[in-house]
């Protein structure tokens, strides 16, 4: 089986895609982020992105529904909008970690190894808290 079909097959026998909060007026959310001192964790994805819904399933869903406890903001976005242009985001999913002054953390491109996103995922928050304080 090629890896788009494992993909495909993987994602069909899933739960439906995880409700993440849609991203609206990113100035006003990164002025929240930079008063609250918490890193904004942005999906960026594309309809029909099949890996975008494994980040978002596998990854980003626990910290959106806990993400007071996390200590982070957590959005997700379709890339191309306005509001992402100064960013240049080439490839989905892209999870951006921003702050008051832009991004303050390594983007995460892509999606390349299962074993290993978490633990840069939590290195990547970690790394963006602290540039907050």
């Amino acid at each position: 089986m090629s890896k788009q079909n494992q993909l495909q097959s993987q994602s069909s026998s899933r739960q439906a895609p995880a409700h993440m909060p849609k991203l609206d007026h990113l100035d006003k959310q990164l002025d929240r982020a930079g008063k609250q001192k918490r890193p904004l964790v942005l999906l960026v994805t594309m309809p029909g992105c099949g890996w975008c819904d494994l980040v978002k399933q596998d990854y980003l869903q626990h910290l959106a529904r806990d993400q007071d406890k996390e200590g982070v903001l957590v959005f997700e976005t379709i890339q191309g909008g306005p509001e992402l242009q100064r960013y240049r985001i080439t490839m989905v999913p892209t999870v951006l970690f921003l702050g008051p002054q832009g991004e303050i953390a390594e983007r995460l491109i892509g999606y390349g190894s299962r074993d290993f996103y978490g633990a840069y995922l939590n290195e990547r928050i970690a790394s963006a808290r602290k540039k907050l304080i």
